[in-house]
């Protein structure tokens, strides 16, 4: 199974327990067979869904940079990620 976040990271998960927890959660996790349904859901979402950025944890920023392509954000403080992530 796999399950995206709120933030859209996507990952493959094993455990049964979790997997129940996630689709329990429906405002925060996405519960898919295989990777392509999640992405083809985002993109069917994505004018509608928009992370509110400042809510995030830094963890959660720098993962979504990173999936947005964005070179050293892991060096990157709080503040800093909001603009690239903004910008």
């Amino acid at each position: 199974m796999y399950i995206r976040n709120k933030s859209g990271l996507i990952q493959e998960c094993h455990n049964e327990d979790v997997i129940q927890s996630c689709r329990k959660d429906t405002d925060h996790f996405t519960v898919a067979e295989n990777r392509e349904s999640l992405t083809a859901k985002e993109a069917v979402n994505k004018p509608e869904e928009k992370p509110e950025l400042e809510k995030m944890k830094v963890d959660e920023l720098r993962s979504l940079a990173k999936e947005r392509g964005i070179e050293g954000a892991a060096s990157l403080n709080k503040e800093e990620l909001l603009a690239v992530l903004k910008g």
